[in-house]
């Protein structure tokens, strides 16, 4: 049986003839590193890691300077690109793991990325710490949605909600956790994932009771469709004595595939000399239910419920 230190001397003389069947030039440094290429096909390089993606979001208020911010992004896909491990480093794993074999231990530190989670087909690389800050711009404030930590979830097979906890005002004594919520899963055809219903609850903040959106449940939509909006109302019998009644009004969310249309605003006799672009549709209500409500004063209130939605 061949002793570890010959398999060693065997493995880093075969690391010598590079992917491409060319030998190393003699002035390369195999002293500071070993570099492996194309091993990507044994193993699963997918990793779920959080990325920059600045944005900017408005000016400030004083200076009207940009203001950058880095919102994050979680990314599953982090390439196939050339790893490298220290020829001391590989050293000291053969040292650290002696019973195993050199070539599986070479490939796995080195084919992997050091430090990232690697995420299985069946899961979804998704943010799962974030914090809401409020940003002071020239216009006001602006509320951000900032990823902190990326990790690997499981994938669900239909579209359902799925838990995602958000923390407002971070490191204060105000600071509040909710899962607000967010729609993953399949559907069929064109549909995609999205909202059904919504709702509103409210967090305390520095100034008073702050409101966030938190998702109920999710369905299978098209890219405009018909999101549930309750209202409440009083609705008075006969007898005078009032119920209280909780209407599905409904609204339109979502955006159409429309092609901007020029819109001349000024011309003379050369033509336009200026144009506004003018959208051709918008979500809005295709259908409409009239509900009749008995007021206090006996006087009847119709209330609109939106029953369809599309692009107009």
């Amino acid at each position: 049986m061949l002793s570890s230190s010959y398999l060693c001397l065997l493995l880093l003389g075969a690391l010598l003839i590079p992917a491409h069947g060319r030998f190393m030039d003699s002035d390369e440094n195999f002293e500071d590193e070993i570099e492996l290429h194309d091993i990507g096909d044994l193993f699963d390089n997918t990793c779920c890691v959080r990325e920059k993606k600045q944005k900017k979001i408005g000016v400030t208020a004083g200076t009207l300077e940009d203001i950058i911010v880095d919102l994050g992004r979680c990314r599953k896909h982090c390439g196939r690109e050339s790893q490298h491990l220290k020829k001391k480093e590989f050293e000291r794993l053969m040292q650290d793991y002696p019973d195993l074999n050199p070539m599986e231990l070479f490939q796995l530190h080195s084919g992997q990325p050091r430090g990232r989670p690697s995420c299985p087909d069946s899961s979804t690389c998704t943010a799962s710490e974030s914090r809401e800050e409020q940003i002071l711009t020239s216009e006001g404030i602006v509320h951000v949605n900032i990823i902190e930590e990326c990790n690997c979830k499981p994938k669900p097979n239909a579209c359902q909600r799925q838990s995602k906890f958000v923390t407002m005002h971070k490191g204060t004594p105000l600071e509040t956790t909710i899962d607000v919520g967010e729609c993953q899963g399949r559907c069929t055809r064109d549909l995609g994932c999205k909202a059904t219903r919504t709702k509103t609850v409210a967090v305390e903040g520095p100034n008073g009771s702050e409101c966030a959106s938190v998702i109920e449940t999710c369905g299978c939509e098209d890219s405009c469709y018909r999101a549930s909006f309750y209202e409440q109302v009083y609705n008075y019998t006969v007898d005078g004595q009032p119920s209280v009644e909780v209407i599905d009004v409904g609204t339109c969310v979502g955006e159409c595939d429309t092609t901007p249309e020029n819109h001349c605003v000024l011309r003379d006799d050369s033509g336009c000399r200026m144009s506004l672009v003018k959208r051709t549709s918008s979500c809005s209500p295709s259908g409409i239910n009239h509900i009749n409500v008995r007021q206090k004063n006996g006087l009847t209130r119709t209330i609109s419920s939106i029953t369809h939605c599309g692009c107009h």
